[in-house]
């Protein structure tokens, strides 16, 4: 039995996802950060429930990509999920596409977003990496956390650039069925932790 399978988005496009892909494994020398940094800054505007992207909207909303080597990558990274995604672009060398701190929208009677981060594998071999890897260290932090209200939940989906599908994983802490959203936001921080020292505890993918 593995963690909770979330449920797709209904729609799920990125543009130039491709290149970005390319560019993930395409280090940069100190010039060329020096360069990039002055002629192509990234940066994002944040709205009033802490989102980072291109408008500073809650939603719907689009983010710029980022390359690991890029001199603004953790910039762009709202901060409540900006050590998760390190441990898990770096310690594991995944790609990581899309990221969420978690947000609460209940003030304004839409649904919340629960903290995530999503990365496209490189090949079939690290999809199926990915997704034992998530699936094992969900299964061990559930049970260790079982008197919390966040778990661990995957989403096992894909990404479109045109007509191009990328198949995706995003690993979730998500709110359990019987929690409620005020335990879960007062919480996730603290199951966050457990997640970043048990990525990084496991071996390496990359």
């Amino acid at each position: 039995m593995g963690i909770r399978q979330l449920q797709p988005r209904s729609q799920n496009n990125s543009a130039r996802l491709g290149l970005f892909i390319r560019l993930w494994d395409l280090p940069l020398d100190e010039m060329q950060m020096v360069r990039i940094a002055e002629e192509a800054p990234m940066s994002q505007r944040r709205s009033e429930f802490g989102n980072l992207n291109n408008d500073g909207n809650p939603f719907p909303s689009q983010s710029c990509l980022a390359s690991r080597f890029h001199p603004n990558f953790l910039d762009v990274v709202e901060p409540g999920v900006k050590d998760l995604l390190v441990a898990i672009a770096f310690e594991h060398n995944l790609v990581t596409y899309t990221s969420c701190e978690g947000h609460d929208y209940r003030p304004v009677g839409h649904m919340p977003d629960e903290r995530h981060v999503g990365i496209v594998p490189r090949s079939s071999q690290e999809m199926d990496l990915v997704v034992n890897l998530f699936n094992s260290l969900g299964c061990m932090l559930n049970a260790q956390l079982s008197c919390e209200p966040v778990e661990i939940a995957m989403m096992v989906h894909s990404v479109r650039e045109d007509h191009v599908v990328y198949p995706a994983v995003d690993l979730y802490l998500s709110k359990r069925s019987s929690a409620d959203w005020d335990d879960y936001f007062y919480r996730v921080d603290a199951a966050t932790e457990c997640l970043i020292k048990a990525l990084k505890e496991a071996p390496s993918i990359g």
